[in-house]
């Protein structure tokens, strides 16, 4: 069955209806594979449920949970990951219970057991100095993507969802952006910031789409924040490659290899722990559901700037944006000295002009002089000499 065929389906069609973009992309990915398995098309798939549920036979009713126990083995004996696993039968128990037929199992029936090779650590969190280093191998887009996922507790998919327009403002920010936005997976609210360093690197990556004519809306009117080189919305994976790309500069790809960028949230989360906040404080910035009725109670945003400061001293990756302020202020200090040294000398040179062009008018004057008074003394002499009246002096010129 090709990939036309059943995405034309009309309860494939209601289905990926009720779910949000990120979903359906991955669901249409994996879906597919229970389709070979089963060998049905989705319709049939409904129709049979509902004809198995009003049968008094127990293996009739439980039909297509038995399937599903039998594609879950067949997935193990392939040797996939418990989480790929896991992944992989999400979709198909969303389809029935998109249709109100879900499918019930027993307690554990859909359990798999980790592998003993999956049990190994693999994954390394970065410190803040790898992570600093990492920060360093990307242009302006990776270097805000990045920011995003260490220093704000995003996922890749609540990245891949910002737009534009969810930061209204943000080029006249000079500190830590408030954003707060539900998360994708969970539709739960996550207040966090933007920090300071990562508003200075999305300004310029603003700066950069204007100046290149790709800041525009899409399709669905909407400006992504983050674009690839063909001008279309980032994908989850997209993002993984790239972050994963970083690393791999960096460390090597053997170190790559052991990094998720997941592991930036778990970083941003023991920056958090570092911090020493309060539980309900620490799941508001990383958009977890609060427990019990403190969900009901809101946190003012003054609140969630103060604790996120104290989280950021354990994020930041140049120590703010100060540094660079600080050498900006250096930088135009330098080219005013530069400008006002370039007039002076300027001034100075008008100057030694003039002066040199008086001098030789007084060289001129003086040699006149000097020849005057020599021309006085020999009169003087010769009618001295010749006792002669001494005659008038010429006038002095």
């Amino acid at each position: 069955m090709s990939n036309k065929e059943w995405l034309s389906d009309p309860y494939v069609t209601e289905w990926l209806s009720k779910v949000g973009d990120r979903t359906q992309q991955n669901y249409k990915e994996r879906f597919p594979k229970w389709l070979a398995f089963i060998g049905m098309t989705p319709t049939e798939q409904f129709q049979k449920r509902i004809k198995d549920l009003q049968s008094t036979n127990p293996k009739e009713r439980g039909f297509f949970e038995d399937k599903v126990v039998e594609f879950k083995n067949a997935l193990i004996a392939q040797n996939f990951k418990a989480s790929t696993i896991q992944c992989t039968l999400t979709p198909v128990l969303s389809f029935f219970s998109a249709h109100r037929v879900p499918l019930r199992f027993k307690r554990k029936e859909l359990k798999i057991e980790t592998r003993t090779e999956d049990k190994v650590i693999r994954e390394w969190i970065p410190d803040n100095q790898q992570a600093k280093q990492i920060y360093q191998h990307g242009d302006a887009r990776d270097r805000a993507l990045f920011l995003c996922l260490y220093q704000s507790g995003f996922s890749e998919t609540d990245v891949s969802s910002l737009n534009v327009e969810d930061l209204p403002n943000i080029e006249q920010c000079e500190g830590h952006y408030p954003i707060s936005m539900y998360r994708e997976k969970t539709d739960v609210l996550q207040r966090t910031c933007l920090s300071e360093e990562c508003v200075h690197d999305i300004k310029e990556l603003l700066k950069e789409r204007q100046h290149s004519g790709t800041l525009k809306p899409d399709s669905n009117g909407k400006t992504p924040l983050f674009i690839s080189q063909k001008g279309q919305r980032l994908t989850t994976r997209f993002i993984n490659d790239t972050i994963k790309a970083m690393v791999e500069k960096t460390y090597g790809k053997d170190r790559a290899e052991e990094f998720k960028t997941k592991s930036l949230r778990d970083a941003y989360n023991d920056a958090l722990l570092r911090a020493n906040l309060t539980q309900e404080i620490k799941d508001t910035l990383f958009g977890h559901k609060r427990s019990g009725a403190r969900e009901k109670y809101a946190i003012s945003q003054s609140t969630i700037i103060d604790a996120y400061n104290k989280a950021f001293q354990f994020l930041t990756v140049n120590h703010g944006t100060q540094a660079r302020k600080d050498i900006e202020v250096m930088r135009d200090q330098m080219r005013e000295m530069r400008d006002a040294n370039d007039e002076t000398m300027k001034n100075l040179n008008k100057r030694i002009a003039y002066l040199e062009e008086l001098l030789t008018k007084n060289n001129i004057q003086f040699t006149e002089v000097m020849n005057s008074i020599s021309n006085i003394n020999e009169r003087l002499t010769y009618y001295e000499t010749h006792g002669k009246k001494k005659p008038a002096f010429d006038k002095f010129r």
